[in-house]
């Protein structure tokens, strides 16, 4: 999985966690030639990072991983130009 920070953008408080929840457990020799994308919406409601998995289960993974950090499934679709996300979390501002 790959994931960034949007240009422009500042990390969130919990930035590194959120980070480690997307990082890749799948073997990296064995991905599913598909891209999975997801974005995660800072408290201000503007895409503050998004990621990329390669792997359907990486991907699962991943999303079970940003719920469990108490990010917000916003059960939305997004698009950013020519770029399509299948998922879009909402990051509360954390305290």
């Amino acid at each position: 999985m790959n994931t960034w920070l949007i240009d422009g953008g500042h990390p969130l408080p919990h930035d590194a966690a959120i980070a480690a929840a997307l990082a890749s457990r799948a073997d990296p020799l064995d991905g599913g030639g598909i891209a999975l994308n997801l974005a995660i919406l800072g408290p201000d409601g503007l895409v503050y990072r998004a990621a990329r998995a390669w792997d359907l289960a990486d991907y699962q993974r991943a999303c079970a991983a940003l719920l469990a950090l108490g990010l917000l499934p916003t059960g939305r679709p997004l698009r950013l130009g020519d770029l399509s996300f299948e998922d879009v979390f909402f990051a509360p501002a954390v305290r």
